[in-house]
């Protein structure tokens, strides 16, 4: 603000956009202009309390499966058929997975703290992007937990299904015992420790690697190349849904970067983990899928529903045991999808609380475990509360609100490459800023178009976003870039006034010298 307001020193050394320094030497090296001119690390870079635990293998694997744990693809041949199908698994992961998980390695390593879409839209279009980043990315991610709650649920339902015994369960009495106790199970492994999420991460990913090679394997003597080119007329295909699937299973990588301050050595890792998790997860897509419709029993396109490689195909080549298998490994993935969620919409909340855009009481860590007790229970319970709405309805509003809060990080990374292109980046995307807009034109398009479609069909989701754009107004307060210099500056000062006469005893004299002193602070700035 000495920079700002004042005149001292040179403008464009200072980027008003950028936090303010938390302590004073942070601001003698603000005002002295840091080295080289060049903004400060410890205001580039804020201290945080965390405890870096994330490995190569942990965060891999926790990408992986925030990305989609290898379920939820098979509705795709439903909506378009094999052909359209197959192409879009290939094509995806180019136009849409490649470029986010790009840019989430730039991000990460320029800024390898907790906080992921809200830090970045933080420091690169200010506090109140910054919030409505946040409400779409906790939105998404606190609805996205009571799905793969119900997703678990219904795994569950087809295991038992399977099994030799009398009486067939249906879907609300597993919702009704079991829904809610998953999530409080994944809540408790997050409240431990977060490198029990790691760890835990790390097996999963390998029961749902497993079940997934091995049935592409057994299905290799129906191989029938025919079959992948059957086009469907492109009259009957679904392309709302086809779309809206396909950016479900093929997004997810920018979810890291709201743990990147519990990595290792992020600079290192981070890069090799989304290249590696890249591959992986477009394998473990196209592999099944491609020899899967080679199958027999899955000549009928019509039957490919949630969970059909797995409750329908597996038992047909494998038999009942290895069907019995498979899905015991996807509803182990979809809770290991549900944990992950949990701790990445908790670092979220945690940094929102911290940043002072949601209560104070969310920011706190437990000094043992060392994890953000009070956003983690946030999450539960909102996670709780949307476990009973009906199931399409709550894949919507988590597939509109990640839509949108993408769109918010496109913006970001691109603003920020202008606001701070002389910043050290240990990984950079190796574009300049136009082709960086380009490469990301066809994700911000599919998002879009996804956004668009699903809202207009779920208008009932609307008046989510709604509150959502009431309550970013009502704090419209806090967002320094959105009003004029003069009043941006007097909110500064009544808030340190505020805080500074919270610290200091009442003295009749000092508080008449104190009035005199702001009516003339006031009178120059309105001047």
């Amino acid at each position: 603000y000495q920079r700002r307001v004042r005149g001292i020193g040179t403008p464009m050394e200072w980027n008003p956009l950028h936090a303010l320094p938390e302590t004073r030497e942070a601001e003698q090296e603000l005002l002295a202009g840091g080295e080289g001119g060049k903004l400060p690390a410890s205001v580039l870079h804020p201290p945080q309390p965390q405890t870096r635990v994330l490995g190569f293998f942990g965060l891999c694997s926790m990408m992986f499966l925030e990305v989609g744990g290898g379920l939820g693809i098979e509705e795709a041949v439903k909506f378009a058929g094999s052909f359209y199908s197959l192409v879009a698994i290939v094509m995806t992961p180019l136009l849409v997975s490649v470029p986010m998980a790009l840019i989430t390695a730039e991000l990460a390593t320029l800024f390898p703290d907790n906080g992921g879409q809200v830090l970045w839209a933080d420091r690169g279009l200010g506090k109140f992007w910054s919030f409505m980043a946040g409400c779409m990315t906790v939105l998404a991610s606190v609805v996205d937990v009571a799905t793969l709650a119900m997703m678990t649920c219904d795994i569950g339902v087809t295991f038992l299904n399977m099994l030799p015994i009398q009486g067939s369960y249906s879907e609300e009495t597993i919702h009704s015992l079991v829904g809610f106790g998953i999530t409080l199970v994944g809540a408790g492994i997050n409240l431990r420790s977060t490198t029990w999420v790691a760890n835990l991460s790390v097996g999963i990913a390998a029961l749902a690697i497993v079940p997934l090679v091995l049935l592409a394997l057994l299905c290799g003597p129906f191989l029938n190349s025919a079959v992948w080119l059957r086009v469907r007329d492109p009259a009957k295909v679904d392309k709302g849904r086809f779309l809206s699937i396909l950016l479900w299973n093929f997004s997810g990588y920018e979810m890291s970067g709201s743990c990147a301050g519990e990595v290792e050595s992020p600079s290192e890792i981070f890069p090799w983990a989304l290249t590696v998790c890249v591959l992986l997860s477009t394998l473990s897509y196209l592999l099944p899928v491609a020899m899967g419709l080679c199958a027999p029993v899955a000549q009928n396109e019509q039957e490919w529903q949630d969970g059909f490689l797995f409750s329908g195909i597996a038992p047909s080549v494998g038999g009942v045991g290895f069907g019995l298998v498979s899905s015991g490994c996807a509803a182990a993935s979809a809770f290991g999808m549900l944990t992950t969620t949990i701790t990445v919409g908790s670092r979220e909340i945690q940094f929102m609380a911290q940043n002072n855009q949601l209560p104070k009481a969310l920011k706190f860590t437990d000094p043992q475990f060392k994890t953000p007790t009070n956003a983690i229970l946030a999450v539960l319970i909102g996670a709780a509360v949307n476990v009973f709405m009906p199931f399409d309805e709550l894949v919507a509003m988590a597939n509109v609100a990640g839509a949108l809060s993408y769109l918010v990080q496109f913006a970001s990374f691109i603003r920020l490459r202008q606001l701070m292109p002389d910043a050290p980046r240990p990984f950079a995307v190796p574009l300049g800023t136009r082709s960086c807009c380009a490469m990301l034109l066809p994700a911000a398009v599919a998002f879009t178009v996804s956004a668009t479609v699903l809202t207009t069909r779920m208008l009932a989701m609307l008046g989510v976003y709604i509150s959502c754009i009431v309550l970013c107004l009502s704090l419209i307060h806090i967002s320094e870039p959105t009003r004029l210099l003069s009043i941006s500056y007097a909110v500064f000062c009544l808030k340190k006034k505020k805080k500074i006469s919270k610290h200091t005893s009442p003295n009749p004299l000092m508080t008449k010298n104190k009035h005199k002193n702001t009516n003339t602070n006031t009178k120059q700035i309105g001047a």
